[in-house]
């Protein structure tokens, strides 16, 4: 590595020359790019994501007064003292529970069904087309 002063101008005019240069240099006759429009996918209206958003929703609302209902019939099965009676309860705390569970899970999967139908599905005629073409594959399945 040289450390003198002349190296150092050496290195600044050289450096300099360079820039110069490519300053100067003629330019290209660049051609504009070819405006490619993009294809616009016809969106119809989407019931079935409206459907499963408005059916999700209802679901998840009602999981919360199942779980109360799941709630009051425990508090009941907690207070009863009659041991005939003390399973019964339990098997409707734990119908109470399971439906609400359920509903909360059925009505969120909805609600992911309908974003993936709204936003993330492409829009294609069918799900299932046959394509005859050489390039491609004679069934096409899309999700």
């Amino acid at each position: 590595m040289l450390r003198s002063r002349p190296a150092a101008l050496l290195r600044a005019a050289a450096l300099s020359a360079m820039l110069l240069q490519a300053a100067l240099a003629p330019a290209r006759a660049a051609s504009p790019f070819e405006v490619v429009p993009r294809p616009v996918a016809a969106r119809g209206p989407r019931r079935a994501a409206a459907c499963c958003a408005v059916g999700g929703v209802g679901l998840v609302v009602a999981s919360f007064p199942l779980k109360q209902l799941a709630d009051r019939r425990y508090d009941a099965y907690l207070s009863e003292a009659d041991p005939a009676r003390i399973e019964s309860r339990w098997d409707a705390t734990l119908r109470a529970d399971r439906m609400a569970n359920g509903s909360l899970l059925a009505g969120e999967g909805l609600l992911a069904l309908a974003v993936y139908l709204q936003f993330v599905r492409p829009s294609h005629d069918a799900p299932v087309a046959l394509v005859v073409e050489p390039s491609r594959c004679a069934l096409a399945l899309r999700f």
